[in-house]
């Protein structure tokens, strides 16, 4: 299965899945572990998808769209996050919730330390995006992560991957 076919699969999945839910306003955990891959990017935008895992244990379904300015590989420039939106769903306790907010601002910093010394080896970026809720401010902080090759002497990106924190309400600095 070619990794197209798995991006295409997870985001049909997860769109499915928030669809399916009813309509409700709050989630029943405030902190989510996240973990998901990127199914659509430019130059100034990113869409993942994923899952995640509450404090309480109970289970979210996510989509976020990050818009913002050209990344860098320079840390001491990062790229500003100008916009985007996030949904998802969570279930737990016997209870369906949805929810839904738009990135307001932040970074996307690389990270010289944790990515690859090879001239096309793997880009790691750091991504601290502020968020507006209808339960107050959170965060979409992550970890995310450029597969990339050298295919006949051009260096191409075939996968992207996130891991981090979603905080819901009053987690901005």
């Amino acid at each position: 299965m070619t990794l197209a076919l798995v991006r295409l699969g997870l985001a049909a999945g997860v769109a499915g899945a928030a669809l399916a839910l009813p309509t409700a306003t709050s989630a029943a955990s405030s902190t989510y572990g996240i973990t998901g891959l990127e199914i659509a990017a430019t130059s100034t935008q990113g869409t993942f998808v994923g899952t995640g895992t509450g404090e309480t244990g109970d289970r979210l379904a996510w989509k976020a769209v990050v818009q913002h300015s050209q990344l860098s590989l320079d840390p001491s420039a990062p790229a500003v996050i100008t916009g985007g939106a996030l949904t998802g769903a969570t279930y737990g306790g016997g209870s369906l919730d949805t929810l839904a907010g738009a990135f307001t601002g932040g970074t996307v910093t690389y990270d010289v330390t944790r990515s690859s010394s090879t001239p096309c080896g793997t880009q790691v970026f750091d991504v601290d995006g502020n968020l507006a809720l209808a339960s107050g401010p959170g965060s979409f902080q992550a970890t995310l992560t450029h597969y990339r090759l050298d295919l006949i002497g051009h260096c191409v990106t075939v996968g992207a991957s996130v891991t981090g924190t979603l905080k819901l309400s009053g987690s901005n600095p």
